[in-house]
């Protein structure tokens, strides 16, 4: 019986390290900081100030970032980085759109790491955006 318990308790243990290991480590805390200056001053106004939403969609939980919706972040990073701010896409630098989608994945559950974001790698980002927030 204690074997078992304790073959049960590894698998456990092994199933929680393996879905922490699912969600990659892509940007630092500074471009995450940096990020929700970037947000409150040219996202907030339509996404709300807490990515709940409002004139824009919400940025934030399962309705933005389902495993159904098969969201990459590559895929999110290009529209944001061409099509926002609306009516001024592109108008930012590429580290403020660095440092917004940084801010958001940190929003989204998506753990700082010692590694930045970086614009051109972000947009080619295969990595699978499923939002850790229920």
């Amino acid at each position: 019986m204690k074997k078992f318990v304790a073959l049960i308790g590894l698998a456990v243990s092994a199933a929680v390290c393996a879905h922490a290991a699912a969600v990659p480590t892509i940007y630092t805390s500074q471009q995450a900081a940096n990020g929700q200056a970037v947000f409150t001053q040219n996202c907030a106004s339509c996404h709300g100030s807490d990515l709940q939403g409002g004139v824009g969609p919400m940025l934030i939980g399962q309705d933005f970032a389902a495993a159904s919706a098969n969201n990459t972040i590559g895929k999110i990073f290009t529209f944001l980085s061409t099509q926002m701010p609306e009516g001024n896409g592109g108008s930012l630098t590429h580290t403020q759109y660095e440092d917004a989608m940084a801010y958001i994945l940190s929003k989204n559950g998506y753990p700082a790491g010692t590694a930045k974001l970086d614009y051109a790698k972000a947009k080619a980002s295969t990595i699978p955006l499923i939002s850790q927030v229920k």
